[in-house]
């Protein structure tokens, strides 16, 4: 049987892994968008404050993928699924046919209206790729600015604090919130921050970015006029979901499964930060984000995929370290 995965983050290549521990005789093919072997992503601040080597980052080596009989396709995307006849359109046209597939693309920073015209002079932190451009610019960069929400962006604000940069973060809201249990910190989190040297501008947003002979010059919605040496916003994380808009397959934001990540269609399944599963609580679906729902999902996805009956448990929170703070974020309001 043919087990196709669309995905090398940490949902996909944790369902390939799943599915030959328990069949070895199963085929299983992986396809990455991006040139690098499987990595942790949620190690990259890690990696670049030189905490741990790149090779740390990995989540298997080449010896173990041949060793687990797992093909990896790097550098490839999907143009579209066929679900009646059961096969995938890669972005050369080459047809590939599966008995199971699984859906694991993740999310990526996405820019609004008034952000898209200064892309170029942007700079996102969610791949490696972005990382080991941000490595290379680390020693120019003194001054930065963010803007954007979740807490990956918290996560970018102090590392970037914790290696030296002047960091200002600017927030549509009237105080730094990131969606965290708000008995972490008491409502205080804002506080902690500029405690930290992290200066916050509230109640606005970026309008306009021009590059200087220095660097960058931001204008916000209330007119302050800030100078910069990098740029980093985005104003949502976006489902990267292209590869069924020509499909049968249901979605909102996400990709819509159920409790055993089944998708609308046959023997198509969904994982990760791309997917929308219903919130019994919250009477909706929701995206459950975060590493320990990708690895969750991804597992139980492979077992559904080999024919088990697995259900996923909501998971509401995750808990990581911020400048010395253990903490527990939300996915939900």
């Amino acid at each position: 049987m043919k087990h196709v995965i669309i995905g090398a983050g940490v949902a996909g290549i944790t369902a390939a892994r799943t599915i030959k521990e328990q069949d070895r005789e199963a085929e299983v093919v992986v396809i990455g968008d991006e040139l690098f072997l499987p990595y942790k992503r949620y190690l990259l601040s890690e990696f670049l404050s030189n905490s741990i080597k790149r090779d740390e980052l990995l989540f298997f080596s080449i010896g173990m993928l041949k060793e687990l009989g797992i093909k990896l396709r790097k550098g490839e995307h999907v143009k579209t699924i066929e679900p009646l006849k059961k096969l995938i359109k890669l972005h050369h046209n080459e047809v590939m046919h599966y008995d199971k597939l699984l859906i694991a693309t993740g999310g990526s920073p996405s820019l609004g209206l008034v952000l898209r015209p200064y892309k170029k002079h942007i700079s996102f932190y969610s791949s490696l790729y972005d990382t080991l451009v941000l490595k290379e610019k680390l020693p120019e960069i003194r001054k930065c600015i963010v803007f954007g929400n979740g807490v990956s962006c918290l996560d970018l604000i102090c590392m970037l604090r914790n290696l030296g940069k002047q960091v200002t973060y600017i927030t549509k809201e009237e105080q730094a919130t990131f969606a965290l249990n708000e008995y972490d910190f008491e409502g205080e989190l804002h506080t902690f921050l500029e405690e930290k040297g992290i200066e916050i501008i509230t109640e606005d947003q970026i309008v306009l970015i021009e590059e200087s002979d220095n660097g960058y010059k931001v204008e916000t919605i209330q007119q302050k006029m800030l100078t910069t040496d990098i740029v980093f916003a985005w104003d949502y994380y976006k489902p990267n979901i292209a590869c069924i808009e020509d499909s049968a397959i249901e979605k909102k934001t996400g990709i819509l499964v159920n409790v055993r990540l089944e998708t609308s269609e046959k023997d198509i399944y969904a994982a990760g930060d791309c997917v929308e599963i219903y919130h019994p609580c919250l009477k909706n679906y929701w995206i459950n984000f975060g590493l320990p729902n990708a690895l969750e999902q991804g597992k139980i996805a492979g077992k559904n995929m080999l024919g088990q009956n697995e259900e996923y448990k909501i998971q509401e929170a995750i808990v990581f370290n911020l400048m010395g703070k253990s903490l527990k974020a939300r996915w939900w309001k």
